[in-house]
């Protein structure tokens, strides 16, 4: 029902790189956050108590497209137990009408992506790829290094200062899943809990998906 590499292509293709930036410059703000992000790990453990281990996880500094990429993996994790549920209640289908459908709500999705890779400083990532269970892979920091030179500037704020509280905010986000092993999986328990509970009517979703493209209001 969402084609996912759809969904990756349509977000790469409308994102807008980022901020002008000369290739040194680009160089030593990937490696700025590369340290901070180090450095972040110790203040935050130093000052907080809690133990988080590092073993398998680590530190993506990122473009746009990269981060489009790693979320659409993230949210078919979270979105396809529903998916499955919305198929298993379907009382027809066309090979057809469901592969352009597909690409249609991949492209939706890929618009929506698009305008979210532009806004994210970084992130926890907390929702493994799909088909893998949290505990198979650590969550990894995401740091958007266009989106964070972007910000400085408009803000007129210290360079250093604003990447050392980037990697600071996300490393304590790191911290608050990792130093506890069990609250990843239990939050991916309540979400999956949270989907099987939902009552799903793929009729009533299909006529709001008709209003919403032809753009009738209730």
């Amino acid at each position: 029902m969402v084609d996912w590499d759809v969904a990756v292509a349509t977000g790469a293709r409308l994102v807008k790189s980022g901020p002008q930036i000369d290739p040194a410059e680009a160089r030593q703000a990937v490696a700025d956050l590369r340290t901070y992000a180090g450095q972040a790990h110790r203040y935050v453990a130093d000052f907080s108590g809690l133990v988080a281990p590092t073993e398998g996880s680590s530190v993506a500094v990122i473009d746009r497209p990269g981060w489009i990429k790693a979320n659409a993996a993230g949210f078919r994790t979270v979105l396809e137990p529903l998916i499955e549920k919305l198929q298993e209640r379907r009382t027809s289908s066309s090979p057809v009408g469901d592969a352009i459908g597909s690409k249609v709500t991949g492209a939706q999705t890929g618009t929506l992506l698009a305008f979210l890779a532009s806004k994210v400083l970084g992130q926890y990532e907390l929702f493994p790829p799909y088909g893998e269970e949290p505990s198979e892979r650590p969550g990894r920091l995401l740091l958007v290094a266009p989106n964070i030179v972007s910000a400085e500037r408009e803000m007129g704020v210290d360079s250093r200062d604003f990447r050392l509280w980037v990697c600071l905010h996300e490393e304590t986000h790191r911290v608050q899943f990792g130093a506890v092993p069990w609250l990843r999986d239990h939050m991916m328990g309540e979400i999956r809990d949270f989907v099987a509970a939902t009552d799903v009517d793929p009729a009533a979703l299909a006529a709001r998906s008709a209003r919403s493209s032809t753009g009738s209001r209730r």
